[in-house]
């Protein structure tokens, strides 16, 4: 059965495919404490934090959801043996790492750098699960397509649309990621994502996973 119908038959399972997120800069522990309290009574799939409360998120949950790191955020400009070392400091306490395309390199078309920056942190993260964001609310049909290519090519087990600072992600940007991907290469859609409709719509474009501070939001218009 496919993710779609399995979410329109039973909608309260959209927790299991939600990344619950807090990468506010200014988050408290508090914060953190309330967000990984959320992931455990609702039932998400991971809790998204900043690098700083990773280890707080790791002991809160205590292996019963993922501790999802973003690196490189939020731009991806920092260099991969910054990212690389991001990674390195945080693998003791993390699940899955959310990192973000080197914006800079690609908007200047060295397309090589951008594969070979996703290669060096994949590098990193070993088998752990690796997303990479192409902030796609920034970018044309075109450029979503090719820089999904180069994120599959560099070795990302997912495409994540967007950190949300460019605009809300839409269901054309999901399809056109997976126009450009094989199979074997999951989508991650983030970025104004806050009710089970909107969340729908991201799986039935082609999304298996969903990113939202909205989490509680999302599974509270299924009751």
């Amino acid at each position: 059965m496919s993710l779609e119908r399995t979410l329109r038959d039973d909608p309260e399972r959209i927790a299991s495919i939600i990344d619950h997120t807090n990468v506010d800069p200014t988050a408290t522990e508090a914060a953190i404490r309330t967000l990984c309290e959320e992931v455990l009574d609702y039932g998400f799939r991971s809790a998204v934090v900043v690098p700083y409360h990773a280890a707080l998120a790791s002991e809160l949950l205590a292996g019963d959801a993922n501790v999802v790191a973003v690196i490189g955020f939020p731009y991806g400009i920092q260099n991969s043996t910054a990212k690389r070392d991001e990674v390195g400091a945080l693998l003791e306490h993390v699940d899955e790492f959310d990192m973000v395309m080197n914006r800079t390199a690609f908007a200047n078309g060295d397309h090589e750098s951008v594969v070979d920056d996703v290669e060096a942190v994949k590098d990193a993260v070993g088998e752990k699960t690796l997303k990479c964001i192409i902030e796609s609310p920034a970018l044309t049909s075109p450029e979503i397509r090719r820089a999904a290519e180069l994120v599959e090519a560099g070795g990302a087990d997912f495409v994540k649309t967007a950190v949300g600072y460019d605009g809300p992600t839409d269901t054309e940007e999901v399809a056109a990621i997976r126009e450009a991907v094989s199979s074997d290469t999951e989508i991650k859609a983030s970025g104004g994502i806050s009710t089970f409709d909107e969340a729908l719509e991201m799986v039935t474009a082609g999304a298996t996973r969903i990113g939202a501070s909205s989490g509680v939001a999302i599974c509270e218009t299924t009751r």
